[in-house]
C-alpha cells in the first residue's frame, strides 16, 4: 500500500467529521433548563425554545423524573396535584400545564413573555406525595428589538414619516367612513318619515271616505224606511 492510499482514508474521515460537527442538523448543546432534587424526584424547568425574545409565542416546560441520573425514568401524570404560575417581579400568573405528545414526563405551558428580564416558575403541591414547594427562575428573556430589522421605532425618520403617513391615510379614511354612515343614516330616517307622512294622509283619507259611505249608507237606509211607510199607509187608506 502506497502512501497516498493511506492518507485518502484518514482525509476522507476528518472531513466527514468536520461535516458532521458543522452542519445544523448535528446535536445541539442542552439548553439553560435548571434541575432540581426533592427526595427521589428530579424537577427539570425552562422554555421550550431558546433563546427567549419578547412577543413570541413560547412555553414554559416542567419535566419530572423519577430516580438519579440515567436511570431516572419519567412520572406520568405528575401534576395532577402541583399548582405551577409564571412570576415576573410581584406579578403572578396561573399556568394550565400539558403533557407532552413526545416526551413521556415532560409538560408545557403556552406563554408569550411581553418584557425583558427574569421570570421564574413558582411550585406548589406534591408530585407522588412528595412535597415540592419552590421558585425555580427561568432562563431570561431578550428584546425582539435585537432581532428587528429595520427596527419598528426609533431614530429613523424614514420608518416615523411612513407610519405617520399610514396612520392619517387610516384616519381619514375612518372619518370619511363614519361621515357616509351618518348621512345614510340621516336619508333613512328622512325615508321613514316620508313614509310614516305618506301613511297618514292615506289613513285620513280613508277615514274621509269612511264617513262618506256611512253617511251614504245611513241615507239609503233613512229612504228605504220613509218609502215602507208610505207604502204601508197607501195600503191601509
Amino acid at each position: 500500500m502506497n502512501k497516498n492510499q493511506v492518507l485518502v482514508p484518514i482525509v476522507f474521515s476528518l472531513l466527514l467529521a468536520l461535516v458532521i460537527f458543522a452542519s445544523p442538523f448535528s446535536v445541539k448543546p442542552a439548553e439553560a433548563h435548571i434541575t432540581k432534587v426533592y427526595g427521589n424526584y428530579l424537577v427539570q424547568v425552562g422554555w421550550d425554545n431558546e433563546p427567549v425574545y419578547t412577543n413570541l409565542i413560547n412555553a414554559a416546560q416542567v419535566t419530572i423524573k423519577k430516580g438519579s441520573g440515567d436511570s431516572a425514568t419519567p412520572v406520568i401524570n405528575a401534576l395532577k396535584d402541583m399548582q405551577i404560575s409564571v412570576k415576573y417581579g410581584s406579578v403572578i400568573k396561573p399556568l394550565d400545564f400539558l403533557p407532552s405528545s413526545t416526551v413521556d414526563g415532560q409538560y408545557h405551558a403556552v406563554l408569550i413573555p411581553t418584557r425583558v428580564g427574569t421570570y421564574s416558575l413558582v411550585l406548589k403541591g406534591n408530585v407522588e406525595n412528595q412535597p415540592i414547594d419552590a421558585e425555580i427562575p427561568l432562563d431570561d428573556v431578550g428584546s425582539i428589538d435585537d432581532l428587528n430589522f429595520p427596527p419598528s421605532s426609533g431614530s429613523s425618520s424614514g420608518g416615523s414619516s411612513l407610519d405617520t403617513s399610514q396612520m392619517g391615510t387610516l384616519v381619514n379614511q375612518l372619518t370619511s367612513d363614519i361621515e357616509d354612515a351618518k348621512n345614510n343614516a340621516d336619508s333613512a330616517a328622512k325615508n321613514v318619515s316620508n313614509v310614516v307622512q305618506s301613511f297618514q294622509q292615506v289613513k285620513d283619507t280613508t277615514d274621509k271616505l269612511y264617513m262618506i259611505s256611512m253617511t251614504g249608507i245611513g241615507i239609503g237606509i233613512a229612504g228605504i224606511v220613509i218609502a215602507v211607510i208610505a207604502i204601508t199607509k197607501k195600503q191601509q187608506h
